[in-house]
Parts: C-alpha cells; sequence; structure tokens
C-alpha cells in the first residue's frame, strides 16, 4: 500500500506545480521573480539518497519524460538532467540518510544542478538567450527559497517514510533468503 503512495505523491506535486502553483507565482502580480518549483524532484532526489541510484533513476526517468512531453519543445532536456543529476547523487546513498539537515541541503543543491543543466543545455542548443545574471537572480534564488521552504516543511515526513519503506525491504529480504535457504535444506 506504501509503495503506491510515493508515486502517487511525486504525481501529485508535478500537477501541482504546473497547476495550482502558478495561481499563487509572483509574475502574475507584476514581478520580475519566477518561481519554478521543483517539489516532485525534491521528494525524487530524497528517494534516491534512501532507496538508491536505480530507483531514483527510475523515478527520475518517469518524472523528466512528463516535464519533457508537456512542458518544454526539446524531447530529451528534462530526463537527461533528472537522471544525470539523481545518478550523480545517488552517491550520497548512505552518508546524508541519518541527518536531516544534510538530506535537505542535498535535495536542494539537486535542484541547483538541475535547474545550470537545463538553463544550460537550453542556452547552447539557442532555446534561450536569458543571460546568466537574469537567469541567477529572477529564476534560480526565488525558485531555490520556495524549494528550500518546501523541503523544510516536508523533510521529515517524507524521510520517516522512506526508512518504514527501507525496513520492510530488508524483513522482505531477511524472509526469502530464509526461505532459500529452507529449501535448500531439504
Amino acid at each position: 500500500m506504501i509503495r503506491f503512495l510515493l508515486p502517487f505523491v511525486i504525481f501529485f506535486l508535478f500537477i501541482i506545480e504546473g497547476t495550482v502553483f502558478q495561481v499563487f507565482s509572483p509574475e502574475r502580480f507584476g514581478s520580475e521573480a519566477i518561481i519554478i518549483p521543483r517539489f516532485a524532484f525534491l521528494i525524487v532526489i530524497v528517494i534516491t539518497i534512501f532507496l538508491g541510484r536505480t530507483t531514483g533513476g527510475i523515478y527520475a526517468l518517469i518524472l523528466g519524460l512528463f516535464q519533457d512531453v508537456i512542458y518544454t519543445h526539446v524531447l530529451g532536456v528534462y530526463i537527461f538532467s533528472m537522471v544525470f543529476t539523481a545518478y550523480l547523487l545517488g552517491f550520497t546513498y548512505k552518508i546524508f540518510q541519518k541527518n536531516l539537515f544534510l538530506l535537505m541541503i542535498t535535495a536542494v543543491f539537486g535542484t541547483l544542478i538541475l535547474d545550470y543543466l537545463v538553463y544550460g543545455i537550453h542556452f547552447m542548443v539557442g532555446i534561450t538567450e536569458l543571460a546568466h545574471e537574469r537567469f541567477f537572480y529572477e529564476r534560480l534564488l526565488p525558485s531555490l527559497v520556495v524549494n528550500s521552504v518546501f523541503m523544510i516543511m516536508f523533510a521529515y515526513p517524507l524521510r520517516k517514510i522512506l526508512l518504514f519503506l527501507q525496513k520492510s525491504d530488508d524483513v522482505e529480504e531477511k524472509i526469502n533468503k530464509r526461505k532459500k535457504d529452507f529449501r535448500w535444506q531439504r
């Protein structure tokens, strides 16, 4: 039951990012700032840290595909960027699980890497001509603030859920191993 919760939460946050969150966007109120919420990707990064690079990479691949198909003109930019970032941060697998503060910093750092990768690819291909200074002050900083607030609010419950999933996987693995050992003894 709880295994289906994670994909549902990621999908729900993906929908929130593109619909409901846009109602409260500062650009609607005349501000120069553009906030790019990465809530679903933050969850993927935390999943990667707890469940490993392979699981995180699969979630990142699917989320990147949704992002590319729905929001961008160039297919593959978000797929590559999300999978690469998840894989890169997956090396922190066992180190940052234990410290909630490091987990939050790593997840927000993942959005920083993702935004720079997407900006760099779009700039190289010629899709955007936005200067780095404007990108940094008008998009990246406001987005980092919002994504950091999201992580502060949801890191602890998410960590508890993923620790529970890890323990249930370990118990299931031990049971399967005992079943195999018992079969070999007969």
